[in-house]
């Protein structure tokens, strides 16, 4: 994603810099509100980038982070590039410093560790449950068109059975599946035999 763009004003999703041969636009990728397209006759690719970034960031006041935003990015595996956005996170809470301030401590531990090229091999039967869920979100993918340019847009999964797992974690110290557990839950929730 290019620099200096803002989460989306609407569901806080990231956005996304789309340039084709003829119109380029900014699309949030989870729930596809967008920038008017602009053309580009004979415009640079980075001057469009530069107008459409200018209409994507225009916003009155940001949006103010909330608990599901907090909670969602604590599961995260947060990396270096997490950096700008956990700050802008931070920088958006106005409220439940209380309750907050534990998971904003967790993530920038998080974000303070050393990175590592450490290639880690699972067992077989992980790989096994992976290929499964991958063949289940293989079935919820579409393939739609942006400009001419194929694009594949997956179906939202419903996470009811993964947030229901997490309330059974509700007397621990830390009452969140990382993010691959509670990913998996919700796919692992999803029928076998779904059709759209």
């Amino acid at each position: 994603m290019p620099s200096g763009l803002l989460q989306c004003a609407h569901c806080d999703g990231a956005p996304l810099y789309i340039a084709g041969r003829l119109q380029a636009v900014i699309v949030c990728e989870e729930c596809g509100m967008s920038t008017p397209p602009i053309q580009l006759d004979g415009a640079s690719k980075d001057a469009a980038f530069t107008q459409l970034s200018a209409i994507w960031n225009n916003r009155v006041e940001h949006r103010p982070a909330d608990e599901q935003a907090i909670s969602m990015t604590a599961r995260r595996a947060l990396t270096v590039s997490d950096i700008p956005y956990f700050l802008n996170l931070v920088a958006s809470t106005t409220t439940d410093w209380e309750a907050n301030g534990p998971k904003f401590a967790a993530m920038a531990a998080a974000l303070a560790q050393p990175g590592y090229e450490f290639k880690h091999v699972d067992p077989p039967e992980t790989v096994v449950s992976q290929a499964a869920r991958y063949q289940k979100l293989l079935k919820r993918a579409k393939i739609i068109y942006i400009d001419g340019a194929p694009m594949v847009r997956f179906e939202p999964v419903p996470a009811l059975c993964a947030e229901i797992a997490e309330e059974a974690l509700a007397d621990k110290e830390w009452p969140l599946l990382d993010l691959h557990d509670f990913i998996g839950k919700a796919i692992d929730g999803v029928p076998d035999h779904w059709q759209p």
